[in-house]
């Protein structure tokens, strides 16, 4: 995982060469166009001209003059700029109004650089996680059983109602999204859905962290006794979402049992959302964490049980 350290300074380089490039691009269009237009270099001197007069009009006090010139001068500037739409050159205002493509806005950085790492953060998920393979259009649900158990439930009508949750989620994504537990047997589609939701959070342009519980908490245990990976931490507890996958196939030792209570009482007194995927049961998450933590999960998340058989069986015994 990518230090939050990391991802920034590269957000800013990245923005340092956009406007390197559309600097040089645009410079490369006004050396042309002023070849084949000879009237740029008549209205440049011209104006140029007319500035020199005015400085001397100015320190006369030829009010007249003045008038005149400003006029001529307001004229030859209109001209030039219909030559230069003409010739389809990009206006040279920055990019970002809100920063002038500085990256901060009253010391605090801007949206844009936001953005851009969240972009970067998209590009080092999709090396580790195949968020392009996993969308909700390519969720089948035929894998899912339509039949009513004994007990009055249905596993395609479940998953149906799970699939749809997710899609909205998506959709209202902001800063008072809930909390999702989902659980379930291995291979019926939390880590598929999950996936889904992350890539379109970060599509909308949301900062979400996505990791197995054994690598996220291997991650905040390097950085606290080794500095590697230093801000890792910071970011699980700041980032817009914070997906933990996989939960109880780590190894739980009393520094995991820690990070996790951590993790999910912070996240749950800053309002930000947590979503957490794992093949226990409520019950077997109190036994092998804490009462504290399985106390939380069922407070102030919302619950759902994944339903059906493990679908990478099910396919493969397709494919054979």
């Amino acid at each position: 995982m990518i230090s939050r350290e990391y991802t920034y300074k590269k957000a800013f380089e990245n923005k340092k060469e956009a406007v390197k490039k559309r600097e040089f691009e645009r410079e490369l269009l006004l050396s042309a166009l002023y070849k084949s237009e000879p009237r740029l270099v008549e209205i440049e001197n011209e104006l140029k001209s007319l500035g020199a007069r005015l400085a001397l009009s100015t320190l006369a006090g030829d009010k007249a003059t003045l008038k005149e010139i400003r006029e001529k001068s307001k004229l030859l500037s209109k001209e030039k700029k219909e030559i230069l739409k003409k010739g389809k050159i990009p206006s040279d205002k920055p990019e970002c109004s809100l920063c002038g493509d500085t990256g901060y806005v009253g010391g605090k950085i801007c949206d844009c650089i936001k953005k851009e790492a969240s972009r970067i953060m998209t590009e080092e998920l999709s090396r580790e996680m195949p968020l392009g393979d996993c969308r909700f259009d390519n969720f089948d649900l035929k894998f899912y059983p339509d039949k009513t158990d004994s007990d009055g439930t249905n596993p395609r009508r479940r998953m149906t109602s799970i699939l749809k949750l997710c899609r909205e989620y998506v959709l209202n994504f902001g800063e008072n999204s809930e909390n999702l537990l989902f659980t379930g047997g291995a291979g019926v589609g939390k880590t598929h859905l999950t996936l889904a939701i992350v890539a379109g959070v970060i599509e909308k342009g949301y900062m979400a962290i996505y990791g197995s519980a054994e690598n996220l908490f291997s991650a905040v245990e390097n950085e606290k006794f080794s500095g590697e990976g230093r801000g890792n931490y910071d970011m699980m507890l700041n980032c817009d979402l914070l997906v933990i996958d996989d939960l109880g196939a780590e190894m739980a030792t009393s520094f995991t049992k820690s990070a996790l209570y951590n993790l999910v009482n912070t996240r749950i007194l800053s309002g930000k959302p947590t979503i957490i995927n794992t093949n226990l049961t409520i019950k077997q998450i109190e036994e092998m964490y804490s009462p504290r933590i399985s106390s939380r999960l069922i407070g102030h998340y919302n619950s759902n049980k994944f339903l059906g058989v493990d679908i990478r069986q099910q396919k493969s015994l397709i494919e054979k």
